[in-house]
């Protein structure tokens, strides 16, 4: 079974994916992070939308993530057996005015 998703994440960005699995659930699975977005930013409502994975540096830990325009982030999590759901929006980076984060 192909569960083949296609989606727009902004005006330059856009992603085409297929999961070939057994069964539609084992496809539904793998894809669940990628079904389960609605396609814009719950702080700011925008549609420009970008896909990043970052790594960290100490122990090189991946981490996927949807990033708004206006800083706002959701990242994606991995189930044990495999496949990805999708954590909360996490809101935009502030700085305060002496330039440390709030």
């Amino acid at each position: 079974m192909q569960l083949k998703i296609k989606m727009k994440l902004n005006e330059m960005q856009e992603i085409e994916t297929v999961f070939d699995e057994p069964s539609l659930q084992d496809c539904v699975l793998k894809a669940g992070a990628l079904l389960a977005f609605d396609g814009k930013c719950a702080f700011c409502d925008s549609k420009n939308i970008r896909l990043q994975t970052r790594v960290t540096k100490e122990k090189g830990f991946k981490y996927t993530e949807f990033v708004c325009e206006c800083g706002a982030k959701r990242q994606f999590g991995e189930y044990k057996e495999g496949g990805f759901f999708l954590k909360g929006w996490e809101p935009p980076y502030k700085k305060e005015g002496n330039g440390v984060a709030k």
